[in-house]
């Protein structure tokens, strides 16, 4: 599963020329999209791979990280992006239609306000400490599925606050390190 791919560099090279005046990335981002968003959030896809995840929900996509990235790596997985703010929302209607994501759906909607169905699992990035995630997130996913979360350096210490968590960290290839959080959804 190559990150290098033309729906790839479209979505980055937009995420750079948009994106600061849409408010989805700072202007200091620009020149740091591939490396510090793109591939930060292209680490997830080996965990959705292994859990076998099928039906993916990602909660905050914001910019589309990682949502669209997401999509774009793994066109067999459908994915919904959940994001309650109209300009964003806008912004990833916009880059499914432009990236042709076929497996990618959009609501303008919080996690809480979800009344579909469950999902295999959940992603999300910069959505909340840790312990706020199992409240917020496994109402969303079925019964023995995963969520996972892009943390920063403080992950483990977070991942003390949420019994059962798990922590990995993935070197990227510039030797960035990205930390994962994991948890599996019991029974509720």
């Amino acid at each position: 599963m190559g990150i290098e791919s033309e729906k790839m560099r479209a979505f980055s090279s937009l995420l750079s020329s948009q994106g600061p005046s849409l408010g989805l990335i700072g202007p200091r981002e620009v020149e740091r999209v591939w490396e510090r968003h793109i591939e930060n959030c292209a680490v997830l896809a080996p965990f959705i791979e292994k859990a076998g995840a099928e039906n993916v929900v990602d909660v905050g996509s914001g910019a589309g990280l990682p949502g669209v990235v997401l999509a774009i790596l793994m066109p067999s997985v459908n994915f919904t992006l959940l994001e309650p703010r109209s300009l964003r929302k806008n912004w990833l209607d916009r880059m499914k239609k432009e990236l042709e994501l076929e497996n990618a759906r959009v609501f303008k909607l919080k996690a809480e306000q979800w009344k579909g169905e469950k999902f295999d699992a959940a992603v999300c990035r910069a959505l909340s400490p840790l312990a706020g995630l199992p409240p917020l997130l496994s109402p969303l996913v079925k019964e023995g599925g995963e969520v996972f979360a892009l943390k920063g350096r403080k992950a483990a210490h977070e991942v003390k606050d949420v019994p059962g968590s798990r922590l990995s960290c993935v070197r990227q290839e510039d030797g960035e390190e990205t930390y994962v959080a994991s948890f599996s959804v019991g029974r509720r």
